[in-house]
């Protein structure tokens, strides 16, 4: 009993020891993984993140001049944003919202096509 008086006056008097969630949101912090954006106005849909990203969660489809991703696929491994060489996928630090039902995205780039 001796040994354990220290520790519940600490935690009477003591401030708590999670943060308040909803109130108090931690900030994230550098090279967090958070999710993955893409900017339609530099995707050219050569193809490059759809044949390097590990879990399919991309898929190009040239006839129709759409990219599709993903999002519950994705592992956030970045290894799309590193093949883009248009710097046309980022990852952002901040996470995305949970969701309950898979979503698609589907995205109509309208940068300039590439030459063949």
């Amino acid at each position: 009993m001796p040994l354990m008086l220290p520790t519940i006056v600490r935690n009477l008097f003591g401030g708590p020891a999670t943060r308040l969630y909803p109130f108090q949101v931690r900030d994230s912090f550098a090279r967090a993984r958070g999710h993955v954006e893409f900017d339609d106005n530099k995707c050219t849909l050569c193809g490059n993140c759809a044949r390097r990203c590990p879990a399919a969660a991309i898929e190009i489809n040239k006839e129709k001049k759409e990219l599709t991703f993903f999002p519950a696929r994705c592992i956030i491994c970045e290894v799309c944003a590193e093949a883009c060489r248009r710097d046309a996928i980022t990852v952002e630090v901040k996470w995305r919202s949970p969701f309950y039902t898979k979503p698609v995205e589907v995205h109509q780039p309208k940068g300039k096509e590439k030459a063949s």
